[in-house]
C-alpha cells in the first residue's frame, strides 16, 4: 500500500534533499532495513526553502511502526512519526470501489483509484460454505 509520510525538519534543513534519509522501524523498534534517501522530496520543490520533505511509501497493509527522519551529517536533528496504515484501510475501504466475485464468492476492495486491489474477503453462509446470497460471514483472504 502507498503511504505520504513528511517531516517539517526546520527552515535550518531546508534545500538539504540529498542529506536527508528515513528509515522504518516496526513498534518493538527494530529497523526494517538501512536508512535511505531514494524517494524524498522537499514540498515546493528542491530549492523552495520550505524544510519539509516527503516520501512515498509503498508497505504492506499488515505493516504497522514508524518512520525516524534524519539530517546526514547532523547528529541532533530527527523527526518521528506513526505510521497510520490502518486508517488508510479504513478510508479506502469507505471510500474505493468494492466487488462480489461470484465465481470466487469473494468480496474485492479497492483504493480510491477503483483499480488498486488492497483486500480480498471470502464471503461464507451460516454453514461456514462459500455464498453470494445469504452471507453471514466473511473471513479475510488476503
Amino acid at each position: 500500500m502507498k503511504v505520504l509520510q513528511t517531516a517539517n525538519l526546520g527552515k535550518g534543513q531546508s534545500n538539504k534533499v540529498s542529506d536527508i534519509r528515513y528509515e522504518i522501524f516496526d513498534t518493538l523498534g527494530d529497523s526494517q532495513g538501512a536508512a535511505s534517501n531514494t524517494g524524498i522530496y522537499q514540498m515546493g520543490g528542491a530549492t523552495s526553502g520550505t524544510g519539509i520533505y516527503g516520501v512515498e511509501l509503498n508497505l504492506s497493509t499488515q505493516f504497522s511502526g514508524s518512520i525516524l527522519w534524519s539530517v546526514n551529517g547532523s547528529t541532533n536533528v530527527y523527526a518521528t512519526e506513526e505510521i497510520k496504515i490502518d486508517q488508510k484501510m479504513a478510508r479506502y475501504i469507505h471510500t474505493g470501489r468494492w466487488k462480489i466475485n461470484e465465481s470466487t464468492k469473494q468480496m474485492i476492495f479497492y483504493e480510491d483509484d477503483n483499480t488498486t486491489e488492497i483486500a480480498k474477503f471470502d464471503l461464507l453462509d451460516k454453514s461456514g460454505n462459500g455464498s453470494v446470497t445469504e452471507i453471514f460471514e466473511r473471513r479475510r483472504n488476503s
